[in-house]
């Protein structure tokens, strides 16, 4: 254990003193943060929390696949870790390391995210509290595992950039995490149910919109139980510590071999549509959450009065509040509202 510990200190003291992983853990989701929430109406009640599933899933993206993947590439190109060689560790203190500080780090940037939500744009704090953590803690955890794999099959930084892009870019177009599922096209929506991104995205949807608890998403959760324990298995056994050792071109072969849960439940999906009917069902929820007004209608009450222009306030799916005023001040809060019953 004291191996362990003490890799995990140095490693929070070493990304602690590195300026890119503040930006990118801290600043750079804020900035996808603000943007996402102006551009998608935030300050509707559905909006938000739209907006924190993106915002997480993306930053759990860059988190795992350039935090571990590229970190882990730098240090045994700067012969980083040729040092520790010639101490009496194993690979798996490095890499168990890497995993608890990718959490430590990430986890006071999802609380900022959450807050700044919560008082700026008034997202409800989460009924599942323990499920968005735990399904934090699992996606940051199979993402760091998926970046290290990554490190360990490439040869030099050059490789480990395209490597990951190949696998970053279709995560973050195809997964939900930048663009509505439903709104893309019907092969994007087959190719996305093979990308573990799509699964994370669609937790996070869950939690917030349908309150569910984390053993609801069984299957995505194992897929990514499976695919951290095999990344971090694999890693373990052709870890390099100088970048002279180079493997074969077939050890890349280990990335399908890790990603292979996902390719079966991608081959699932396809057959058997349930993921998609999910992401229209949360899609619909997220719809009916939102905020909006209907003005200038003629309204027929359920008292029989009828009122000939007036506004409905429709929130969360259901009629807030009937104004006999077709365009009511909610600025000032002067409208006396009609009781909403039997409209």
């Amino acid at each position: 254990m004291r191996p362990y510990l003490a890799m995990i200190k140095i490693d929070i003291l070493l990304a602690s003193r590195d300026r890119s992983v503040i930006f990118f853990n801290y600043l750079f989701p804020l900035i996808f943060f603000f943007v996402f929430s102006e551009m998608m109406g935030a300050s509707r009640s559905g909006g938000v929390s739209n907006v924190v599933t993106m915002v997480l899933t993306i930053g759990i993206l860059g988190n795992g696949l350039w935090g571990a993947g590229m970190r882990a590439v730098q240090e045994r190109e700067q012969n980083i870790l040729r040092r520790f060689k010639v101490t009496p560790i194993s690979p798996a203190p490095i890499l168990a390391a890497s995993m608890v500080t990718g959490w430590l780090i990430y986890i006071p940037a999802v609380l900022l995210i959450c807050a700044l939500a919560h008082f700026i744009y008034g997202m409800a704090i989460p009924e599942r509290p323990f499920s968005l953590l735990g399904l934090i803690t699992l996606g940051v955890f199979a993402f760091r595992s998926i970046g290290l794999i990554l490190a360990s099959v490439v040869n030099s930084a050059q490789e480990s950039t395209i490597a990951i892009q190949l696998l970053y870019m279709p995560m973050l177009f195809l997964s939900g995490a930048t663009f509505p599922v439903t709104m893309l096209p019907g092969w994007a929506q087959v190719v996305g149910q093979f990308l573990p991104a799509t699964y994370l995205v669609t937790g996070f949807q869950s939690v917030f919109l349908r309150r569910e608890a984390l053993g609801q998403n069984l299957p995505a959760v194992a897929a990514l139980l499976l695919t951290m324990a095999l990344a971090l298995f694999i890693s373990i056994q052709i870890f390099r510590w100088e970048k002279e050792e180079e493997l074969r071109p077939s050890a890349r072969l280990w990335l399908l071999a890790v990603l292979s849960p996902f390719v079966v439940m991608g081959a699932y999906q396809a057959y058997s549509h349930d993921q998609k009917k999910k992401a229209e069902l949360l899609w619909r929820d997220l719809m009916r959450s939102d905020t909006f007004v209907i003005q200038g209608a003629k309204i027929f009450t359920g008292t029989g009065k009828v009122i000939e222009s007036g506004a409905v306030l429709v929130k969360n799916g259901k009629i807030e509040r009937v104004y006999e005023d077709a365009s009511p001040d909610f600025g000032k809060g002067k409208i006396e509202a009609a009781p909403a019953e039997g409209k």
